[in-house]
């Protein structure tokens, strides 16, 4: 497929895109605008060791606490914990039981309905980071903006105590371990001491620099034993609250952002739908389909041609005789006189796979067009099961090609001269009980002939070919086959099949003609565009279709 045949397909497939979209951006919004409202709250935490707590830890936990690969990644774990949420689950009963005794003393204070549980607290909390800092974000979202502002306070501050309260305990660790490996020093001192007094005034130097080296040691762990106790009694953390919760932010539903992306996704549904609908749709739509599946040419090609409003015994070629479809019967009447038929193409049948193609009307309008000429046209309803041709004229209904064949009439009592000049209709008649058998008769085979006489062409309007078997039977009789494939209604499977039993039976086929092209289509447009009316009399919907051809 070429981009002019995927333009095609959107087109054509407009209204089936233009649904789908309405559809989703519908059922999107309703579904937006039934979800209770979320607020998001978030408090920014500065996380970071203080250099004074760095030298007072010195490596004894250095690994385990302060790896910046995953430090943050700990401690989002730890804000998600069950026992982070129980925590604050008591320190919000505490705090609104405050804020309940402030109410009752007259303070417009913030209590909620009721307050979340430790597992509904849990499911609000998140924990996003900041890229490249150390500051990472506690978020809450709730039905209620305060709440969740509540919630990520308290979130955050009973993080922080967790946090130091455990720093506490590290360095209470730390100390006692200083303090164990003071003792055992000053163990060493003594046995020295003890030592150094067997030598009176020569001690060893070996034994010296054994002391010198233990009361070093000594003076070390001291040190770091009182700076210890200070860090102790300070309880530094280096964690600290740089943004308080506010009170939460709507985050959803977003209608307008919902809206969009339903816009995208309907697009992207609707055009995938049209495309899926296209493949599926058996129906042919370009000149190429209709040649492949036809496996004839195309020797005519006849817009829409409206016939709501046509007087009663008028033909449609002689009262519209500007519109575009006239053309087309003209293009037709030139196009006959090049085919090479037997009898020069004097007798032609009319036929289509389907019913409802126009066969009827091709008919009638080309006949209309020959005898324009100058030539004398004989049309014959040989569709005796679903006769039309009676409407178009001023004649007798009654009088027909059955009574012929049933030996009532005579042929030329049922051949009948119309209101136009050169123009004569031998009508089906009183429709028989029989019709199949009365087309494939002698009697048939005789009438044809003899109409061949007595025009310079005989048109025959034939059933459809897989409706019934009459059009075979008449096939073999005449000059050449006119198949009419009405566009819009004819079929892939159809075609084929028509083709084929035509062929059953060495059918001449002498062409195809394309029936009712819309002009909203493509395939129209240029037939309406060159034989359009003038731009004052257009409409507003013709030129729409002229600009936009689908």
């Amino acid at each position: 497929m070429e981009l002019r045949d995927y333009l095609n397909v959107l087109l054509h497939r407009r209204w089936i895109i233009a649904g789908t979209v309405a559809a989703i951006i519908a059922l999107t919004l309703i579904f937006t605008f039934i979800q209770p409202p979320v607020y998001q709250s978030k408090v920014e935490i500065l996380s970071e060791v203080s250099s004074a707590s760095e030298s007072v830890l010195g490596s004894f936990f250095t690994s385990a606490l302060f790896d910046p690969d995953r430090y943050i990644q700990t401690q989002t774990e730890i804000i998600k914990t069950d026992t982070m949420a129980q925590a604050v689950e008591a320190a919000l009963k505490i705090k609104y039981e405050e804020n309940q005794k402030l109410r009752e003393a007259g303070e417009d204070v913030y209590i909620p309905e009721s307050i979340p549980a430790a597992s509904e607290l849990a499911s609000m909390v998140g924990v996003e980071q900041v890229q490249r800092t150390n500051i990472f974000d506690i978020v809450i979202n709730c039905g209620d903006p305060l709440l969740s502002r509540d919630v990520a306070q308290t979130y955050a501050e009973e993080y922080i105590a967790s946090r130091q309260l455990a720093a506490i305990r590290q360095i209470s660790e730390a100390r006692r371990e200083v303090w164990n490996r003071i003792q055992e020093v000053e163990e060493e001192i003594r046995q020295v001491a003890e030592e150094a007094k067997k030598y009176s005034n020569n001690v060893p130097a070996e034994l010296q620099n054994e002391a010198a080296r233990a009361v070093n040691l000594w003076v070390s762990l001291y040190e770091k034993y009182i700076t210890l106790r200070i860090a102790e009694s300070l309880e530094q953390r280096g964690l600290e609250i740089v943004q308080p919760a506010k009170p939460g932010v709507k985050t959803s539903p977003r209608p307008t952002r919902n809206g969009i992306l339903a816009l995208f996704l309907g697009l992207i549904l609707g055009v995938g739908l049209a495309f899926l609908v296209d493949y599926l749709d058996d129906t042919l739509r370009t000149r190429e389909d209709f040649e492949r599946h036809y496996e004839a040419a195309i020797i005519g090609e006849i817009p829409h041609l409206p016939l709501e409003d046509l007087p009663r015994n008028a033909i449609p070629y002689f009262e519209r005789s500007q519109h575009p479809a006239m053309e087309g019967y003209r293009t037709l009447r030139t196009n006959l006189q090049f085919l090479d038929l037997e009898d020069e193409g004097k007798t032609l049948l009319f036929t289509s796979s389907g019913p409802e193609e126009g066969k009827s009307t091709v008919m009638l309008n080309l006949g209309a067009a020959i005898s324009e000429m100058g030539k004398k046209v004989l049309l014959v309803e040989a569709d005796l099961r679903k006769p039309v041709l009676d409407k178009y004229f001023k004649v007798s209904p009654g009088k027909g090609i059955s009574g012929v064949l049933a030996g009532a009439a005579t042929l030329e009592e049922a051949v009948q001269p119309t209101q136009y000049p050169n123009l004569y209709v031998l009508l089906a008649g009183i429709k028989p009980p029989n019709p199949a058998e009365l087309v494939a008769s002698e009697a048939m085979r005789e009438a044809l002939e003899r109409v061949k006489r007595f025009a310079d062409f005989v048109l025959i309007d034939a059933p459809p070919v897989l409706v019934a078997s009459d059009a075979m039977a008449l096939a073999t009789r005449v000059g050449g086959v006119v198949l009419v494939a009405g566009y819009g209604k004819a079929d892939r499977q159809g075609a084929k099949h028509a083709v084929e039993l035509l062929r059953k039976v060495n059918a001449k086929v002498a062409g195809l003609v394309i029936n009712n092209i819309s002009p909203s289509t493509r395939y129209g447009y240029y037939h309406y565009y060159y034989y359009a009316p003038p731009p004052e009399e257009e409409s507003p919907r013709r030129r729409f279709l002229r600009r936009y051809p689908g």
